[in-house]
């Protein structure tokens, strides 16, 4: 794991940039994270999508038929 902050020294410009990289690399990994989730979201409503649209067609049929 990258550690955010060095001991002082007297490179405070080389500090800063080792502070932002090891910051933009953990917002990094937690928008990597967060698209996971989304894309299991994803999955998941277009599953129950389906299921919907199958359980849906009978009925359609049906009614169709019917008049």
């Amino acid at each position: 794991m990258t550690m955010l902050f060095e001991p002082l020294n007297s490179d405070g410009h080389k500090r800063s940039v080792l502070y932002h990289a090891a910051r933009l690399s953990m917002l990094h990994d937690r928008m990597m994270k967060r698209f996971e989730k989304v894309d299991v979201a994803a999955d998941k409503v277009e599953a129950a999508a389906e299921l919907f649209a199958e359980a849906v067609r009978p009925a359609v049929r049906t009614q169709t038929l019917g008049m």
